[in-house]
């Protein structure tokens, strides 16, 4: 049986308002589960028209009808399976994530060790100190990506549920496996808060429920720009290059970013360095996000589900050569 997909929660406005708690609730400090809207049909007890004519009054009429052979209304030989379309993203995520945890050696990853030296800590800190000026310029934007990440990679080129329902698919398993992999890792490694070593930081966020290392919004932000670039078209995974920074400001070596990056690795990147500005995190977090993104990417596509996901969003990209009007070049 062919079903439809229900409406997103990209679909309206007020949906962030109105979504069905048990798909949008705070799944965590970085994922929001893109969910259906929630709709409320409330059934009273309406008037039948009287058949017999003016002057006899209405009868109350229920739901089913009562003055109707129930027998004529059920339709069960039609729906033998339930529609692949209806699920929700954040459910099957959820699917797909009890996949991912069966068939690879998750929990195997060997991310570089926290720093443990007074002099880096101290640097770390400082530098994150220093950032605490830009806060006024990114609060706006920072705020808005503590559970919705997504809404800025939609941005990038346009696509939301009803345009593009599988990559929309691909980017909630990105995120609730980007998820649970930075939770198991934070509880691995136990890293305090920026903000418990430096009080001069003073978060303009409540600091989220968990520890610090690695920064769950760098691995589920990479995560995401990585799955992506298998199915986006080459405007948004196209290498582009640094400008050349004036020697005297140029950073050390050992800070220096790539120089290749793409438009979906540049967001990924920025939104990991607002949680940094916000004093949620160190940058050594955001280097193990990162790193934890890349490996998890690699596991992620030993998922049968995955490939089969990412093949069709792929497909929701592909365009046919376009037909030129009569007379133009």
């Amino acid at each position: 049986m062919t079903g439809i997909r229900l409406a997103d929660s990209a679909d309206s406005a007020d949906s962030a308002d109105s979504a069905d708690s048990a798909d949008s609730a705070d799944m965590g400090s970085w994922g929001r589960g893109t969910s259906r809207r929630a709709i409320a049909r409330p059934i009273g007890v309406s008037p039948r028209r009287n058949a017999l004519g003016a002057g006899f009054g209405f009868a109350g009429n229920r739901w089913p009808p009562t003055d109707l052979d129930e027998t004529d209304w059920s339709i069960a030989d039609l729906a033998t399976k339930y529609p692949d379309r209806a699920w929700s993203p954040y459910y099957r995520s959820l699917v797909v994530l009890a996949e991912f945890v069966k068939v690879t050696e998750w929990d195997k990853i060997a991310l570089d060790p926290v720093p443990s030296d007074v002099t880096t800590i101290e640097c770390e800190l400082k530098e994150l100190v220093d950032l605490v000026e830009y806060r006024p310029g990114i609060l706006a934007e920072a705020v808005a990506q503590r559970h919705n990440i997504e809404i800025y990679f939609q941005g990038l080129l346009m696509y939301d549920g009803r345009s593009h329902p599988h990559t929309c698919d691909l980017v909630e398993i990105a995120q609730r496996i980007g998820q649970f992999q930075a939770m198991f890792y934070k509880d691995k490694f136990k890293r305090a808060r920026p903000s418990q070593l430096h009080p001069a930081l003073l978060p303009p966020i409540e600091v989220p429920g968990h520890a610090s290392y690695p920064s769950g919004h760098a691995t589920g932000a990479y995560l995401v720009a990585r799955c992506l670039q298998e199915v986006m078209p080459a405007a948004a995974r196209k290498a582009i290059r640094l400008k050349a920074l004036p020697i005297a400001a140029q950073p050390k070596q050992a800070d220096k970013p790539d120089t290749d990056t793409t438009p979906l690795l540049r967001l990924a990147q920025r939104i990991a360095r607002n949680r940094e500005v916000l004093g949620l995190h160190y940058k050594s977090d955001t280097e193990a996000g990162k790193q934890l993104a890349e490996r998890t990417f690699q596991l992620m596509m030993k998922c049968r589900s995955v490939d089969d996901i990412k093949e069709k969003a792929t497909k929701e990209w592909k365009v046919g050569p376009r037909k030129h009007a009569a007379g133009t070049a």
